[in-house]
């Protein structure tokens, strides 16, 4: 069975329960010590009761949490944004119980912003910062301040422009790391994507190879007991009488017979059983080419392939590679999509190289996207009509990348986009 790669958003989040319960009963413990030290040791000032309140709501909640769900269940997009809102406001509450941004432990409120940003989407990690950052700026109008007789800190220690200053530090820095740990978690995210489509087309490849090898084998195997059959059925034949009850059946099985070896023998001639054992049988260029670009001769694209003497002069073969095939196709599908009439196929022969040219007389690539080629999950284009996710030239470039070769992407002038396959002589067994 052919896999396709299907992907829920919701599924790539990957946060179990545990890890955010664990996390809050660290913050639970570790508020309920700084209120007791503060408050009964340093001698500060505030309303210990309400603080205490606010710590029992989160250890009452993750006790709750952890009665009803699993640990070991995986949070989606939704659930995580609540449980992280709910940890923000705790958080900003109880520092207004506690000097506000006079409070040095303002800055835990960076926690529950960098898990939003490293998991969640752009649309849910933008509205826990614009939270964060309303709830900052409250915080700067809206707290009861510090004062501790046994430390002579006064409420009038802390100027305007003292707090204003670390009001400013704090934006400019939640602001900052929720962008970057933003963008290092997405990018991580596609390329983990990409990856799982680049495993499965490589395992849809050698499934039809196995496929293929199989065909085969019972075309081979199914031969010679059908001729055996069918010498047996041709001699009753010719001792049974036209007129016996007999005859007619045998006349049917006869023809039976010759409908299985004209069917074993298009399952031998046909491609399909040509591609048999990615092992043992060897293919030489022009024929994977071939191969390639035959399941798209429904296509209105006329395909023209030039190809250096060498590899006739030399019978230039390789063994059949799923990693070349499935890259191959993948540019071609990509060319396809992009040519008005024409793809040109360019088979050279370089120093340590086999160089295999694609060129179609399309409009070439957009020079919004030709800096990022090979990556996965290029932003769709308003004004390209192909829209697209990246993923077969990314899928491409990482197969042949990781053992035999490079992919290069140019713009040629007059003929449109053209992407050149740097195949190692080395790596496919070529070398002189």
């Amino acid at each position: 069975m052919i896999e396709k790669a299907v992907y829920n958003s919701d599924e790539e989040i990957n946060l179990r329960l545990r890890t955010l319960t664990l996390i809050r009963w660290i913050a639970v413990f570790g508020q309920l010590g700084a209120i007791i030290v503060t408050f009964y040791y340093l001698d500060f000032v505030f309303n210990v009761y309400q603080a205490f309140f606010l710590i029992l709501c989160s250890a009452v909640l993750n006790i709750i949490i952890m009665i009803r769900y699993p640990l070991t269940k995986i949070l989606n997009f939704n659930e995580t944004f609540y449980f992280l809102f709910y940890d923000l406001v705790q958080l900003v509450l109880l520092l207004s119980l506690t000097g506000g941004l006079t409070n040095p432990f303002c800055v835990l409120i960076l926690a529950p912003i960098v898990i939003a940003a490293t998991y969640l989407d752009l649309k849910r990690t933008i509205i826990i910062v614009s939270i964060s950052v309303i709830s900052v700026t409250a915080l700067v109008f809206l707290y009861f301040p510090f004062e501790s007789a046994q430390l002579g800190i006064n409420k009038n220690d802390f100027s305007s422009f003292g707090v204003f200053s670390i009001w400013s530090a704090l934006v400019v820095t939640l602001v900052f790391i929720s962008a970057y740990c933003f963008r290092v978690a997405d990018e991580s995210r596609k390329n983990t994507r990409a990856l799982r489509e680049t495993q499965t087309a490589l395992a849809n490849e050698e499934k039809i190879s196995a496929l293929m090898s199989l065909t085969a084998a019972a075309v081979h195997e199914l031969g010679t007991p059908l001729s055996t059959i069918s010498v047996i059925a041709k001699e009753l034949m010719n001792v049974t009488k036209h007129d016996d009850l007999k005859y007619d059946d045998l006349v049917l099985i006869n023809s039976q017979i010759k409908r299985c070896s004209n069917i074993l023998e298009r399952l031998r001639t046909d491609s399909f059983s040509e591609r048999s054992n990615e092992f043992i049988n060897r293919l030489d260029f022009m024929r994977m080419i071939n191969e390639i670009i035959n399941s798209y001769q429904n296509e209105k694209i006329e395909f023209v392939i030039e190809m250096e003497e060498y590899f006739d002069q030399n019978n230039v073969t390789i063994l059949r590679s799923p990693e070349i095939i499935q890259s191959i196709s993948n540019i071609v599908d990509n060319a396809i999509k992009h040519a008005n009439k024409r793809i040109l196929v360019n088979l050279k022969n370089k120093i340590d190289n086999i160089l295999i040219e694609i060129i179609d007389d399309g409009e070439g690539f957009s020079q919004e996207i030709y800096p990022f080629l090979g990556e996965p999950y290029l932003g769709k284009s308003p004004k390209n009509k192909h829209k697209g996710l990246g993923l077969g030239l990314f899928i491409s470039k990482n197969l042949l990348g990781k053992n035999f070769g490079d992919i290069k992407f140019l713009n040629l002038k007059d003929q449109g986009g053209c992407v050149q396959i740097l195949l190692s002589k080395k790596s496919l067994g070529l070398e002189n």
